[in-house]
């Protein structure tokens, strides 16, 4: 029982911090920032891409070793639409890592960095896109633990 308690523990707290770096990422950017804004939003979409994994490893574990077992949660389309939505969130994550990446490589010196508009209505909308579907994640979770689904 011990084990499991703590398997749910470091699952939700892995889920927390990622979903607390997507938000300090959402509200971090701007259309006119210094390049040390755009340092620290690399270092946020560094540790959401490890969080990310974090939820993945103790995902896993919950499934095959700690919870209610693979056939359980393999049998239930809730779950795959769990799966689904964290998937597409995880795609929806690559534009703004490529935009940062290549914003601070084309950026020069301590000046002020500016963002097209086009560019940053598209990575803002994909920020705020992720957080809308990570929302939905919880959902799943809960139909899928009162059985709903199967």
């Amino acid at each position: 029982m011990i084990p499991e308690a703590l398997g749910a523990y470091a699952h939700f707290l892995s889920i927390f911090v990622l979903l607390s770096l997507l938000v300090a990422e959402a509200a971090l950017y701007r259309r006119r920032m210094m390049p040390a804004t755009l340092m620290l939003l690399r270092r946020l979409d560094l540790g959401y891409g490890i969080a990310a994994g974090a939820v993945i490893v103790t995902g896993l574990l919950r499934v095959f070793f700690l919870a209610k077992g693979p056939a359980f949660y393999s049998a239930n389309p809730v779950f795959w639409a769990k799966m689904a939505l964290f998937v597409l969130v995880g795609l929806m994550s690559l534009p703004p890592t490529i935009h940062y990446i290549r914003t601070q490589k084309a950026s020069s010196g301590d000046r002020e960095i500016i963002i097209p508009e086009r560019s940053f209505r598209h990575i803002r909308g994909q920020l705020w896109g992720q957080l809308a579907l990570f929302a939905l994640i919880p959902l799943m979770a809960t139909l899928m633990a009162r059985g709903i689904g199967l």
